[in-house]
Order: structure tokens, then C-alpha cells, then sequence
């Protein structure tokens, strides 16, 4: 009758130990397998999106939106601006050359000559902007 091993000496032994190993490296090549095929459909995943969501055209038709909800709140911002800080200088401010009395004789010349400069000074810096 052969000896009744204890499961200490079982566990000590060297078929115990290779199936050990044998297992655990199962274990690991089907955690590996499971990692690699989530990462496959994650993939796949993103794949059918990008049919779905063709990056290329979206990207371009939002950056054309921002532009265009844009674009007309920074004109009149830099238009706001050019104003502000023409009127830090005496010589574009009215009261330089005008009295009430004169305002309505001169109140064209004058609107003329500060809208002049104001496009002038714009369009340097629109300029400025698009180099």
C-alpha cells in the first residue's frame, strides 16, 4: 500500500509545482487573451465611429462655425477698442476743436475726420492681425 502523502508534501512536490506553474501561466495567457481582445473591440469600436464621425469634416465645419459666430464679436471688439483708446488722446477728441455752438456747423467735418482716422487705425491693425 503506497504512503498517503499530506497535502503539505503534495504541494512540496515537483508535479505539484509544474502543474502550479502550468496554471498560473494559464491564467495569465487568458487574462492576456481577454486584455487583447477588449483592446481589439475597443478598436473595432472605434473604427465604426470614425465611419460614423468622419473626424476630417467635422473638425472643419466646427472650426467654420466658430469663425463665423466669432468673427463679428472681435470686429466689434478691436472696433470698441480702437475707440476707447482714440478718446485717451486730445486730438481726437471733439471738444479739442468744438464748442456747442460750433458742434452743428462742424458736426459732419468733424465725423468725417474721426472715422477717417478710426478706419485708418482699424485696418493697421487688422492688417497687423492677418501677417
Amino acid at each position: 500500500m503506497a504512503k498517503q502523502r499530506t497535502l503539505n508534501e503534495i504541494r512540496q512536490s515537483k508535479e505539484f509545482q509544474i502543474a502550479k506553474a502550468n496554471a498560473d501561466l494559464q491564467a495569465e495567457v487568458a487574462k492576456s487573451t481577454k486584455e487583447a481582445i477588449a483592446n481589439q473591440q475597443a478598436i473595432n469600436r472605434s473604427l465604426q465611429n470614425k465611419e460614423v464621425f468622419n473626424t476630417e469634416v467635422d473638425v472643419d465645419e466646427a472650426v467654420y462655425e466658430i469663425v463665423e459666430s466669432l468673427q463679428h464679436q472681435m470686429f466689434d471688439i478691436i472696433f470698441q477698442a480702437v475707440n476707447d483708446e482714440m478718446h485717451k488722446y486730445t486730438v481726437f477728441q471733439e471738444q479739442t476743436y468744438l464748442t456747442d455752438e460750433g458742434m452743428d456747423m462742424f458736426e459732419d467735418e468733424w465725423f468725417e475726420f474721426y472715422h477717417e482716422h478710426h478706419g485708418e487705425i482699424l485696418g493697421r491693425i487688422m492688417k497687423t492681425l492677418t501677417n
